[in-house]
């Protein structure tokens, strides 16, 4: 995977899948990991596809997690049950068609 450039968690961030939690037609959910220095993070992607006007709208958020997150989501048994109402009010890196931003918080579930 290409590590996004806005990436913080330190100098040579590299990111890699560890597992992907929920994935869709239009939504993605994995736990990815920085190669460099450890970091978890926890990635969400979302596609609206607009069939009227044919622009569709591909948003992704990085969210940085702690060890302990990123160990419990490492292991979460199959299926989604983990609680993730911790992403609404944690900074995280929003990519969508107006840019790259810093927003206060990312969605905690997919939208399928």
């Amino acid at each position: 995977m290409n590590t996004p450039d806005f990436i913080d968690c330190c100098r040579t961030p590299e990111l890699g899948v560890v597992r992907t939690l929920y994935e869709s037609h239009h939504d993605m959910e994995s736990l990815q990991r920085c190669a460099s220095c450890g970091t978890y993070w926890f990635h969400r992607f979302h596609e609206r596809i607009d069939w009227t006007s044919g622009d569709d709208d591909l948003t992704s958020w990085f969210t940085a997690l702690t060890d302990e997150e990123g160990a419990r989501l490492r292991i979460m048994t199959e299926g989604r049950n983990e609680d993730l109402s911790f992403l609404t009010t944690r900074p995280s890196w929003m990519d969508d068609d107006d840019g790259v931003r810093r927003v206060d918080g990312a969605p905690d579930h997919p939208w399928s």
